[in-house]
């Protein structure tokens, strides 16, 4: 009965909606008789465009009547189309939302089931419960028809309830048993289906479906979204959409900026600072400035390899904090090797102290690196930086310096112990080395990173470095879409 309480805690949400359809529907009866009045009126002005001269006036008056007419109709179907928008705007935006949490669930499941710490599977328990609540509300908002619809999304439910009940036995001090586990493995190979089909619906949006319209059709007493909707049904979830593209790739761990240190410079030293790092500009325009957690100088950027580029230079202490360009070329003139090369010599040039690759990608003759510094032999995520090299040119046309700029700092790192970890069952350990994570609450801990495979899919395992506590796990997703690297 949860989506039920869901759908009574959403139900403003659903009045205004369905005041929304019923302006629709009314704008479309007063469209369909201004059209009909339209027509009449029209016709008669066709009929007496031959009368006498004495009855020019009526056939003016008839135009300008006609005109107001045809006005009128405009300003109807503008309505018309502005509610049917903000509608259609309103049901995407649910849908996405529900995709979102099913990833988010499906990835959450995908670290509780190689979890060996109580704690951690406590909070991921915890976690996929508040996304299937958020789910819930999702579903709520669609417009689905029949009581078909509470069978469909049991799934849901069942998600939500169990995860909590799990998450209240280990709040109790028990452990989760094999049954458990079992469990839980059924639940998220029923999220992988749901996803499965949730993003079949995703594609056709893309392509132009329209979930007004379907809502508007009847397919006995379901409308055509019910219908499809519900071919997810029993299997109820999707996953990420998100792109994994290195370990922390994403981390900004303290909000407050700590990096930056020194005078603040002008718009022409800002120019000076970028013909430095950026070795064959030909060009370069001034183009305002940013305020904001960075206070930046910004500039277009023409290289002699006609490369146009975006950069900003921070204000205070004067350092290129992003780059930002695209090429498209299919010919390639370096490998990744050399691509890492200017990679490395770029990020040292903008002040990034022992820069080590943790983490490369090619793609579409485009060489990306995930470069963190290195200090005592511990790789400092937390000051990570993103390098994307063109290999036809060997131009940097990418550079994202946030994190670091906002992270890095003189830190006491400790001392990591001997500790002794447990890694589940099954999987095969392809490197381990010391990190310093950035994870919740703004916390920077040291921990050791297994690197780890397990049918064919790559795993990172953290254990803090000093009592050997499981901290976190994450998932390598595979992807041809590299859109969220830079």
């Amino acid at each position: 009965m949860e989506i039920i309480d869901n759908i009574e805690k959403s139900e403003n949400t659903q009045e205004k909606l369905i005041k929304t359809q019923k302006k629709l529907e009314n704008s479309k009866k007063n469209n369909q008789k201004c059209k009909i009045e339209n027509d009449r009126k029209a016709g008669k002005i066709n009929r007496f465009k031959n009368a006498v001269v004495g009855l020019s006036l009526a056939v003016a008056i008839l135009g300008a009547t006609t005109l107001g007419l045809g006005v009128a109709y405009g300003v109807t179907q503008n309505k018309v189309d502005t509610y049917g928008t903000q509608l259609e705007s309103v049901y995407q935006k649910n849908y996405y939302e529900l995709v979102d949490n099913v990833n988010n669930a499906d990835m959450e499941m995908s670290k509780l089931l190689n979890a060996t710490n109580s704690t951690y599977q406590k909070k991921m328990l915890t976690e996929i419960a508040s996304a299937s609540k958020n789910m819930q509300n999702n579903i709520a908002l669609l417009p689905l028809t029949g009581e078909d619809v509470l069978e469909s999304v049991r799934f849901v439910n069942q998600l939500s309830g169990y995860t909590t009940i799990l998450e209240e036995k280990l709040a109790n001090g028990e452990d989760l048993t094999t049954e458990d586990l079992e469990m839980l493995q059924e639940l998220h190979m029923a999220l992988i289906s749901m996803k499965d089909n949730l993003n079949r619906i995703s594609m056709n949006m893309r392509n132009g479906y329209s979930i007004l319209d379907a809502s508007s059709e009847m397919n006995g007493d379901l409308n055509s979204f019910t219908v499809d909707f519900n071919q997810i049904k029993a299997k109820d979830v999707d996953y990420p959409t998100m792109i994994y593209d290195g370990p922390f790739s994403d981390s900004v761990v303290n909000q407050k900026v700590k990096g930056l240190s020194g005078k603040e410079i002008t718009e022409e030293e800002a120019g000076e600072v970028l013909g430095k790092v950026i070795k064959n500009i030909s060009y370069y325009k001034y183009n305002g400035k940013t305020e904001g957690k960075f206070e930046t100088y910004n500039f277009d950027v023409v290289t002699s390899d006609n490369q146009e580029l975006y950069a900003q230079v921070t204000i205070q202490g004067g350092h290129v904090l992003t780059v930002s360009g695209q090429n498209t070329s299919d010919v390639k003139k370096y490998d990744m090797k050399t691509g890492e090369k200017i990679a490395k010599e770029f990020a040292k040039a903008n002040g990034v102290e022992n820069p080590n690759v943790v983490w490369s990608e090619e793609l579409n003759n485009q060489a990306y690196f995930n470069i963190a510094p290195k200090e005592n032999e511990i790789i400092l995520y937390p000051d990570l930086v993103k390098v994307k090299v063109d290999l036809e040119f060997g131009d940097v046309i990418g550079y994202d310096a946030i994190s670091y700029w906002t992270n890095h700092t003189d830190r006491s790192l400790g001392k990591a112990s001997d500790v002794s970890v447990s890694l589940p069952s099954g999987f095969k350990v392809v490197n381990k080395r010391l990190v310093l994570a950035p994870l919740d609450y703004n916390r920077e801990v040291l921990c050791y990173e297994y690197q780890c495979e397990k049918e064919g899919i790559t795993y990172y395992f953290y254990f803090n470095a000093q009592t050997g506590e499981e901290e976190n796990i994450l998932k390598v997703i595979e992807t041809t879409d590299s859109s969220k690297l830079m």
